[in-house]
């Protein structure tokens, strides 16, 4: 696999990833697009980028024990359980919210290395980065708040939602428009043959 491709494949698992992360498509009570596909995801994009953002190898310990989280979640929901344990919620919000931010700031880093000389990637990706690090905040922080706004959680929580897909389509659009960075490789540089 060429440098190009492997940036192309890097960057399209880490967009769709955000696909699985946002998005939650239920029959009954499966959710077929689980958190845990997002990480596992997330883990094979950091495999493929390694390589060009030493950073995001830090990222693979969070992300795997984000995506054993998550998987435990989604098999507990299966069977009508929860995971209710307020400390470790809190723990893995946290763990969320860095593993986020560092990864969109590598990404940042990636569009800054290889974008065209009129785009603005990077600022775009940053500006993203930000905006999910608020939103998974705001999120944590009035899951734990829920008992004590009973009558506005419902208002509140259908705006957040609605506020949280729009970042997360634009963040996606932000990582579609890097990974079209990667579809050509650059033109081989010409080197004359003398006779």
């Amino acid at each position: 696999m060429t440098q190009w491709q492997t940036l192309y494949t890097g960057v399209s698992r880490a967009a769709w990833g955000y696909f699985f992360l946002y998005f939650d498509i239920r029959l009954g009570q499966l959710n077929i697009l689980p958190e845990f596909g997002a990480y596992l995801l997330f883990l094979s994009a950091i495999h493929f980028l390694e390589g060009q953002r030493r950073d995001l190898a830090l990222l693979r310990p969070l992300g795997w024990l984000l995506a054993a989280w998550s998987g435990l979640g989604w098999a507990a929901e299966l069977f009508g359980a929860t995971l209710d344990f307020p400390v470790v919620g809190i723990v893995i919000g946290a763990v969320q919210m860095y593993f986020h931010f560092q990864m969109m700031t590598d990404f940042a880093a990636l569009a800054q290395c290889y974008q065209g000389a009129d785009q603005t990637l990077d600022r775009r990706l940053l500006r993203c980065r930000t905006l999910q690090t608020l939103l998974l905040t705001a999120t944590t922080i009035l899951f734990y708040l829920q008992e004590r706004l009973p009558e506005v959680w419902a208002a509140v929580m259908v705006v957040l939602a609605v506020v949280y897909i729009v970042a997360g389509i634009c963040l996606m659009a932000a990582l579609f428009a890097l990974r079209r960075c990667f579809r050509d490789p650059p033109p081989e540089p010409y080197t004359p043959t003398w006779s």
